[in-house]
């Protein structure tokens, strides 16, 4: 059967309207709402050349095990953290909006996360005592484990999803959840399915272009099908042009910003914003958003490529948050950052290869902010924390920082946090705290 998500995917390959538009009558959220908004690296972002140590001891590791693309040490952009040791953490140096958003208290790194299962070192993954996550190391399946929040598990439903459906009732039209880069496995619910937009607005429906193919839709869309697949078929096209109206209207009620940089990722964002000043009119009190950027898989050209692609997050990132801070919404949206998988630390002489753990980001007015989040790693190759090849084992699972998350959404019990997080009940930390 054809069903919703299946239209509007088909709806969102199509040309686009413009939405510019001078009004500002939007209506803003209520004191209780609170959004979620994703931004994906695909390809695996190297987050140690992101996030690297400042002071000597640490930033001698770091240099010794990739010399040939290490970060000057004196470029780095230093961080208001506290990290609870010696270690200080700096900044990409093409990073600068991003480094104000930290030392704001408006950005927080989780560091040295990725998917597990349970926790374990490397002496137990040597052994087999403790379980590796499947196909590490492999793009298409690791992309799926952030999203799906059940490491080793098959399920076609993504944590996100799980989370509104305990979070969000059927009780509104249009889903909750919205996906400005295409099919994601991220918010796929047993209630909800996601919104699937393009970055530049929403697709006008041809029959609607002049009057006549209109009257002619019209009487195609009044015709009684004489067999349930045409009458529930009918039914999708009806409610999707309606939720595309819907959608539509709640993007031109809020107007277009100057301040968005032209990157693709900034034009997802600025999307994100519009609606997210709209959520009253679609009925919403919890949204999730996901939004991606490509280009991270680095492995070769890495110092340039990785400088402009961090450029492009930076300032996107800045651009939103102040988008929403102008309006005074930013303490009710928290956005974080996901990647398939971090680079390994030796370089291959142009670039780097597939790791395991990375360092992440959470950006908000919601967040215990200035402080580092999660367990530094040694950066020494073949050394406690390095897997093989300079692949560093996770010390935060991405179901502890998506269960940090959650709870701030207003999943509150242990058992709906274990609905959503399978794997969370093999943590011990099941809060990192990053959340106010």
């Amino acid at each position: 059967m054809v069903t919703r998500r299946q239209l509007l995917a088909a709806m969102a390959a199509a040309p686009f309207i413009s939405m510019l538009d001078t009004r500002s009558s939007y209506a803003l959220p209520a004191n209780d709402y609170k959004a979620l908004v994703c931004v994906f690296l695909f390809g695996g972002n190297d987050g140690f050349n992101m996030l690297v140590p400042r002071d000597n001891s640490h930033y001698d590791e770091y240099a010794a095990a990739r010399p040939d693309i290490a970060l000057p040490q004196a470029d780095l952009l230093p961080l208001s953290l506290n990290t609870g040791s010696s270690l200080e953490l700096g900044l990409h140096p093409s990073m600068a909006e991003l480094q104000a958003l930290v030392n704001a208290g408006k950005a927080v790194p989780i560091v040295n996360s990725g998917v597990l299962i349970e926790p374990a070192t490397k002496a137990e993954f040597d052994s087999g005592a403790k379980t590796l996550p499947p196909f590490l190391f492999s793009h298409n399946s690791q992309q799926a484990e952030w999203q799906r929040g059940w490491a080793g598990n098959n399920t076609t439903l993504g944590w996100a999803g799980r989370m509104m459906d305990i979070l969000a009732g059927r009780e509104a039209a249009i889903s909750p959840t919205f996906s400005i880069n295409g099919y994601v496995q991220l918010l796929n619910g047993e209630q909800h399915t996601a919104n699937l937009i393009n970055s530049s607005g929403l697709p006008t429906l041809w029959a609607n272009g002049n009057s006549a193919r209109k009257s002619s839709f019209d009487q195609v869309l009044a015709l009684q099908p004489d067999n349930t697949f045409g009458r529930a078929f009918d039914q999708v096209k009806k409610d999707s042009i309606s939720i595309r109206d819907t959608l539509a209207s709640a993007l031109e009620s809020s107007p277009e910003e100057g301040h968005f940089p032209d990157y693709r990722l900034s034009q997802q964002l600025h999307t994100v914003a519009r609606l997210i000043k709209s959520s009253e009119q679609l009925g919403h009190q919890r949204q999730v958003y996901f939004v991606g950027m490509g280009g991270f898989d680095t492995h070769a050209n890495q110092l340039s490529d990785h400088q402009t692609l961090l450029a492009e997050l930076s300032q996107s990132l800045a651009a939103f948050q102040q988008s929403l801070d102008t309006a005074g919404i930013g303490g009710q949206v928290t956005t974080m950052t996901m990647s398939d998988f971090g680079r390994r630390l030796a370089s291959n002489g142009a670039g780097t290869d597939h790791g395991w753990a990375s360092n992440h980001w959470v950006m908000g007015g919601a967040l215990n902010g200035r402080q580092m989040y999660g367990s530094w790693p040694s950066l020494i190759l073949d050394g406690v924390n390095d897997f093989n090849k300079g692949r560093m084992i996770p010390t935060t699972s991405v179901e502890q920082v998506g269960a940090t998350i959650a709870r701030w959404m207003g999943v509150n019990s242990d058992s709906q946090l274990q609905q959503v997080f399978p794997n969370l009940a093999n943590f011990t930390t099941k809060d990192l705290g990053f959340m106010g």
